[in-house]
């Protein structure tokens, strides 16, 4: 059960501690006190999207914390399921928000997401909100509370029917990404044996298009390199050339050389002149003579480079881009040559898909009517306990002709309020207040069905008074001799049930507005029914009139909970 809410800067509240007990707590307060809030910093530390204003103004964040305790089965299975710690037996949900929008939640101290809390929170409590009873009219919240009431076997086929629909969609879009028309096909293949055939002829290597680069530099340059090194040549063995002028200068020394050591050192210098001539007339003929100034060659690079580049620009930058594609064609050729294979293939995987949808479709569908069946009568049991009398109420399956995620059945919650009248869709026949005792008895059926350990009800009294909110407040003392309720009301029929009562104030301090919460002691909840029964104008007879009605409620709850087998 919810036994604790912490609030720290939240909305107009500074801090706040409210304890919760077993039974039934009922939370009271002038219209516009702040009672809302409450419920809101509930939904809020239960992952309820916060809007603006929830942080109190001059506060950089707001926190909700919530505490659990003596936890039923389901709880403690999911928690353990989300490896969430239960040494102590205790769950502590709570939800920092600050000011940039961002909030962090953290069950048991371990930080998780929003949605792993709405799970968990999910199997401790069910909140129900003051506009709630007009889900009543959607037919997919109908068949959300029947499902929920046939419990794990629904679940469970229910999972199946979304894993094979959700096979079959993604086999009908591999089928829709094959070309199924022979002439596009045809079209593809020619495509891909063209592109497969240009890139294995060229057969591009790593390296050859710098290798060629290199090539067609020298070959493009031969006849000016051959010329100028002709030249070059020319210049040292032609006539005058420097070859002769060294020799000659070597014969003139050659007559001194012995002279002196000045006139040998001349004659050496100008020996080695002569042989370095020598030497580099020699290289520059060997250079001449490997130059290579084949026109046809040059021809040949050239066109080899223009198909390289040709390749590269329609397969990709490098010899491993070009060779990933060519892969990929050859994948997708042998893949279009196997493609009425494939077709088969895909088209008998939809069809067993959607058999074993129809098939789990079909046993939902069974369980759904033997279950309705069930919970029909338990709402009926329900609704006359709040007062409607020879009510007629039915859930009407009926086939949809599909098979959705929610199963091949559409439904339609069926009521007739008055003797004679022909049962028609609950939308089109019950008022607010109706609506709001029909949505108590079925949360009341619900919390008994799924071992809910609390239940949150605000204003579920909207609409109602009199004997009628005499029969509601007898059904939520009911609910909570077995289940935790905490409810926010106006009315002081259901107030006097309560086992707790908390009182919500809004006062002025200074130039701000604050919310205060107080659990009420009997002096105070004998005020608080005072109050709610008389408003501003309060007299000894009112005051003895709350008194008796209190004292008339605790023993009338005693009565109730002792006939319960």
């Amino acid at each position: 059960m919810l036994s604790g809410l912490h609030v720290r800067n939240f909305a107009l509240i500074d801090e706040a501690d409210i304890t919760f007990e077993s039974g039934l707590n009922i939370i009271t307060g002038e219209t516009g006190a702040g009672k809302s809030i409450i419920l809101g910093a509930i939904m809020t530390a239960l992952g309820e999207r916060s809007g603006k204003g929830i942080i109190k103004e001059g506060a950089e964040s707001a926190l909700c914390e919530l505490t659990f305790t003596d936890i039923g089965e389901e709880a403690r299975k999911l928690c353990e399921q989300e490896q969430i710690d239960l040494s102590d037996d205790t769950v502590v949900v709570s939800r920092k928000i600050m000011t940039n929008g961002r909030s962090v939640t953290r069950i048991n101290g371990e930080t998780l997401s929003a949605g792993t809390a709405r799970l968990v929170a999910g199997a401790l409590i069910d909140i129900y909100g003051q506009d709630e009873h007009r889900s009543l009219a959607d037919s997919r919240s109908q068949l959300a509370i029947l499902d929920r009431f046939c419990g794990p076997t629904a679940t469970q086929l229910l999972g199946e029917i979304s894993e094979q629909l959700s096979l079959k969609k993604k086999y009908e879009a591999e089928l829709e990404a094959l070309p199924t028309d022979e002439a596009v096909r045809a079209r593809e293949v020619d495509r891909l044996e063209f592109e497969i055939s240009e890139i294995e002829e060229a057969a591009v290597k790593e390296g050859e298009e710098e290798d060629l680069k290199a090539q067609f530099k020298v070959l493009a340059s031969a006849r000016t390199i051959k010329e100028n090194l002709f030249g070059a040549g020319e210049a040292l063995r032609g006539e005058s050339g420097a070859s002769d002028g060294s020799a000659a200068a070597l014969k003139f020394l050659s007559h001194m050389s012995d002279l002196s050591d000045d006139l040998k050192d001349l004659y050496d210098r100008a020996a080695d002149i002569d042989s370095m001539i020598g030497d580099l007339y020699s290289d520059i003929e060997r250079v001449a003579e490997n130059i290579d100034d084949d026109e046809e060659r040059l021809a040949e690079v050239d066109k080899r480079l223009d198909l390289i580049s040709h390749i590269k620009s329609r397969y990709g930058r490098d010899v491993s881009e070009i060779e990933a594609y060519l892969a990929e064609d050859r994948r997708a050729l042998e893949k279009i040559m196997e493609c009425d294979a494939e077709i088969d293939r895909l088209k008998k995987q939809i069809g067993e898909c959607a058999r074993g949808a129809e098939l789990a479709a079909g046993k939902l569908s069974k369980f759904r009517h033997e279950q309705g069946a069930k919970l029909t009568a338990q709402i009926v049991t329900a609704l006359e306990d709040l007062g409607f009398n020879r009510i007629c109420f039915d859930i009407e399956l009926k086939d949809a002709g599909t098979v959705r995620e929610s199963g091949s059945d559409e439904i339609e919650f069926m009521i007739s309020l008055n003797p004679g009248a022909a049962p028609a869709p609950l939308a089109k026949v019950a008022s607010g207040g109706e609506l709001s005792r029909i949505m108590l008895a079925i949360k009341s059926v619900m919390a008994h069905a799924e071992e809910i350990d609390s239940l949150v009800f605000d204003e579920i009294d909207t609409g109602i008074s009199g004997r009628t909110a005499q029969k509601v407040a007898e059904k939520l003392a009911v609910i909570s001799s077995g289940t935790q309720v905490i409810c926010i009301t106006h009315l002081s029929q259901i107030a006097a049930m309560a086992d707790e009562h908390i009182l919500i104030e809004k006062s002025v301090e200074g130039d701000s507005t604050v919310v205060t919460v107080t659990s009420l002691d009997e002096q105070g909840i004998y005020s608080e029914l005072t109050r709610m029964l008389s408003g501003t104008l309060v007299t000894h007879t009112v005051e003895e009139g709350a008194k008796e009605l209190k004292q008339l409620a605790d023993s009338r709850k005693k009565e109730l909970r002792v006939a319960i087998p």
